[in-house]
C-alpha cells in the first residue's frame, strides 16, 4: 500500500497545481496580459499616429519648401523684368537727352555762327568808318 500512496500524493499534486494554474490565470494572469495587451496597442498606437504625423509634416515640409523655391523663382523673374524695365527706361531717357542736348548744342552753335557773322559785319563796317576817321583825321593833321 506504501507505493499507492506515493501515487495519490503525485495525483493531488498534479490536480493541486493545475486547479492553482487555472486560478491563476483566470485571476492575475489573463488581467495583467489584458493590462500589458492594452499598453502595448496604445504605444503601438501612439507610434503609429507619430509616424503619421511626421509623415504629414514631412509632406508638408516638402510642400512649403516646394513653394517657396517657386515663389523665389517668381520673385527672381519679377526683379530680372523689372530691372530689365528700367534698363529700357534709363536707356530712353539717355537718348532723349543725347537729342535734347544735341539739339540744344546745335541752336547754340548756330546762335554763335550768327552772332559772329553779325559781329564780323559790324566790325567791318566799324572798321571801315574808323580807317576813314583815321584818314580824314591823317590828312586834317597834316
Amino acid at each position: 500500500m506504501a507505493a499507492i500512496n506515493p501515487d495519490l500524493s503525485i495525483l493531488l499534486i498534479i490536480l493541486l497545481v493545475w486547479v492553482l494554474y487555472i486560478i491563476l490565470k483566470k485571476s492575475f494572469f489573463d488581467p495583467i496580459n489584458q493590462i500589458l495587451d492594452s499598453r502595448d496597442a496604445a504605444i503601438n498606437g501612439s507610434q503609429q499616429q507619430a509616424r503619421e504625423k511626421l509623415g504629414l509634416a514631412e509632406e508638408k515640409s516638402r510642400f512649403y519648401a516646394s513653394s517657396l523655391k517657386e515663389a523665389r523663382l517668381e520673385s527672381y523673374k519679377q526683379q530680372e523684368a523689372f530691372r530689365s524695365a528700367a534698363m529700357r527706361q534709363r536707356a530712353e531717357i539717355m537718348t532723349h537727352g543725347r537729342q535734347r542736348a544735341d539739339a540744344a548744342i546745335s541752336t547754340a552753335r548756330q546762335e554763335i555762327s550768327s552772332q559772329v557773322d553779325t559781329a564780323q559785319k559790324v566790325l567791318s563796317n566799324e572798321i571801315n568808318a574808323i580807317a576813314d576817321s583815321i584818314v580824314k583825321n591823317v590828312v586834317e593833321y597834316k
